[in-house]
């Protein structure tokens, strides 16, 4: 089996570009925290949520210094181009009952090569629910990463001092570009104390490092696994969390501040849904009233919550995205295709929202911008025959692609508002009804919240 663990310096150039367009372009914004708590020199497994698709795998590509060794499902590994291409990419199948019973044995040659990287000092990344899962909640979690941390650990004698990172990852949405990414890495985990345990009964110190990582884990990442008001409680991060960091003092200067008071706020109805359930089912059906009339008139909570507008300010706002046009217009021509087509194509392709984010992103970011760009740049300098043209065309593009998106987003937020307050001022019962159910849920939601502060 290739060495996927040797250092590769077209992969560590070539991820100069991954981490930029990923972690600024694609995510609008994206924060990091807990790099401190492990060396770049360590044998690591990193052991995150997983929740994305590749996007996941891009988390530790774009975070990290390691060049991080994966494992994928065999399946991918069929065809032998892709195969090279996962390769490069530092990826290794792991087999599984649905690949075949026969091909069950090979896994002991990839466990094999997972301790041998580790022993090298290396990384690995293994996702220990084995699969991705489009809501937030933590699932059961498979014995492969455990099972390769013990054979490693045991073939070295327990001296290999291998530590795991848990790692929690939260998308403010999975598919829609300029989202918002949070990644924390937890304490290291360690696993020298279970020497006896693992040699006496193997199975149940597997068990128990399971337990230590979904432990180490869950305060990381974001989970409501009461499915029931799972869509409510997602809605309520967004219609009550600003109010709730205002009453927490919070800055909200950080995404990790919304994490931490979000995590707070779902400890909060999930002692509600046990302690006042009649309670919390009349507030998930009014959240949920209130959602499904925003989806209807296609707005965002934003819209009902800033009513009334100022015609001011309406009026300002339709200034500056006059004066600004003719740099949309700009911004258009040279970049709409770069979004709009890979969107597209993944959303037509694949029914899971997860793929879609990993199509776009590798169509948008890694194929169609750079041929783009390079594309455009070459008939400029072939029309203009300056360098004083088509070096300055070449550096606006991708600013312009970013202002795009921007405008797009201030544009729909504007046309909201003016539809908002036209019907609203018609008295139409769907705007009067929507201020009414926002009014409703955060006066349940600080009677719920505001004694909690006072204790």
């Amino acid at each position: 089996m290739k060495k996927v663990e040797k250092f590769s310096w077209i992969y560590h150039y070539g991820r100069w570009w991954i981490r930029f367009s990923y972690r600024n372009i694609f995510y609008r914004r994206t924060e990091v925290r807990g790099l401190e708590k492990f060396k770049p020199d360590e044998p690591i497994i990193f052991a995150p949520n997983h929740q994305n698709a590749l996007m996941d795998a891009l988390v530790f590509v774009t975070t990290i210094k390691q060049q991080p060794v994966f494992l994928s499902r065999a399946d991918l590994f069929k065809n032998k181009r892709i195969a090279r291409i996962l390769n490069f990419l530092k990826m290794m199948p792991v087999y599984r009952i649905r690949d075949g019973f026969d091909t069950l044995g090979k896994n002991q040659e990839v466990f094999d090569r997972c301790s041998e990287i580790l022993r090298t000092g290396h990384a690995l990344c293994l996702f220990p629910e084995g699969n991705h899962n489009s809501q937030r909640w933590f699932r059961p979690l498979k014995k492969g990463l455990a099972r390769i941390a013990f054979e490693a650990e045991d073939q070295s004698d327990f001296k290999l001092r291998l530590k795991i990172v848990p790692t929690g990852i939260d998308y403010s949405n999975y598919d829609n570009v300029r989202g918002r990414l949070t990644i924390s890495y937890g304490e290291p985990i360690t696993i020298t104390d279970l020497k006896e345990l693992y040699r006496s009964e193997p199975q149940k110190a597997m068990r128990e490092l399971n337990n230590r990582i979904r432990k180490n884990i869950e305060p990381h990442m974001i989970e409501i696994p009461w499915l029931e008001v799972y869509d409510s409680i997602m809605a309520l991060r967004l219609i009550y969390g600003p109010r709730y960091r205002q009453l927490l003092n919070l800055p909200s200067k950080t995404l990790f501040d919304k994490f931490e008071a979000d995590k707070k706020m779902i400890r909060l109805l999930g002692e509600k849904r046990e302690q006042d359930p009649d309670s919390m089912t009349r507030l998930n059906d009014q959240v949920n009233e209130y959602m499904g009339l925003l989806n209807k008139h296609n707005y965002r909570d934003h819209t009902v919550a800033r009513a009334p507008y100022n015609p001011q300010k309406i009026l300002w706002n339709t200034l500056w995205l006059g004066l600004g046009f003719p740099l949309h217009l700009f911004a258009l021509i040279t970049n709409y295709h770069l979004f709009r087509i890979p969107l597209y194509i993944s959303r037509n392709l694949f029914k899971d929202p997860q793929f879609r984010a990993t199509a776009a992103y590798v169509i948008s970011m890694l194929v169609l911008m750079p041929i783009s760009y390079f594309l455009m740049t070459l008939i400029i300098g072939l029309i203009f025959k300056s360098f004083w043209v088509w070096f300055p065309f070449l550096l606006s593009l991708l600013p312009a692609g970013v202002y795009m998106l921007h405008y797009m987003f201030e544009n729909r937020k504007w046309r909201s508002k003016i539809r908002f307050t036209w019907f609203t001022s018609r008295k139409r019962p769907d705007e009067l009804r929507l201020a009414k159910l926002r009014k409703d849920i955060l006066e349940q939601m600080d009677h719920w919240v505001l004694p909690t502060l006072n204790t």
